[in-house]
Order: structure tokens, then C-alpha cells, then sequence
């Protein structure tokens, strides 16, 4: 991997704990909770995210498990927020199993939202059954 242009201390704190912060807000969790789920004070978490203090190995593990986000993407976003190109290019393959599909597309969620999804999908399956069969189309009068 070549080297990003804007590699110092200060903007890999930066970049890092901005994608930190974004992967918080996505998975819709507050300061408070993820310091919580990680074992950490929300005081000290808020300073990772603002890039004002160094994380250890050991905490950056915490913080990952917390987001449920395996730490190599949390590398990688850094690495494209840094500016790497080979980062940037790289794209994640789909594989080509649909159960495996099904496995990575949850594997974010929480919970509470798969089963918003299941209860949602057999509410479809209970009041959506066969249609009835209807031709759509002009009829011409002839």
C-alpha cells in the first residue's frame, strides 16, 4: 500500500476518530451507550472522536466490538480517509451464496431491527397472498 499524503499524528487522530464517530451514528448509538459497551469513559471517547487523544490497540479493540464492526474496516476507512488510492479502489466482493448474502447483510443490525424485518415480512406474507391473476392492459373496442 503506497503511502496517503496527509500522514502525520494529528490527521490520522483526526480521520480516525471521525470515522469512529460516523460508525457511531450509524449503528444509531449514543456517546454514552458505546463508551458504556466498551468499557470506556464517555468523556475519554469524546476525545478519541474529536481526534484530541491517542487510542491504544486495546481500546480501539473495545470500541470495534462495541460497533459490532470487524477493526480492519475501521483501518480501511482510515485508509481511505488518509487518501490511499489502493483503500479507495478496493471494493468488498458479494459472494455468490445467498445465504451468505443474507449473513453479511445482517451482520450490522441490531436485534430489535431484524425482527422489525421478521415481523414485518410475515405481516407481508400473511395479507399479500397469491393475488389474484388480472390482465393489465387497453382493451380496444373493436
Amino acid at each position: 500500500m503506497t503511502y496517503a499524503q496527509s500522514e502525520d499524528a494529528s490527521s490520522i487522530r483526526i480521520a480516525l476518530g471521525a470515522s469512529l464517530r460516523r460508525r457511531r451514528q450509524e449503528a444509531e448509538r449514543s456517546l454514552t451507550e458505546l463508551a458504556e459497551a466498551a468499557e470506556l469513559s464517555p468523556a475519554y471517547l469524546s476525545e478519541v472522536e474529536r481526534g484530541l487523544k491517542d487510542v491504544s490497540m486495546e481500546r480501539l479493540l473495545a470500541i470495534a466490538r462495541a460497533l459490532e464492526v470487524p477493526v480492519a474496516d475501521l483501518y480501511l476507512d482510515l485508509a481511505r480517509a488518509l487518501g490511499s488510492r489502493e483503500a479507495m479502489s478496493q471494493q468488498r466482493s458479494w459472494p455468490d451464496d445467498p445465504r451468505m448474502q443474507l449473513r453479511i447483510a445482517t451482520a450490522n443490525l441490531r436485534p430489535q431491527a431484524l425482527r422489525s424485518v421478521a415481523h414485518f415480512s410475515l405481516y407481508l406474507a400473511a395479507t399479500q397472498a397469491t393475488p389474484p391473476r388480472r390482465r393489465i392492459g387497453f382493451n380496444l373496442d373493436r
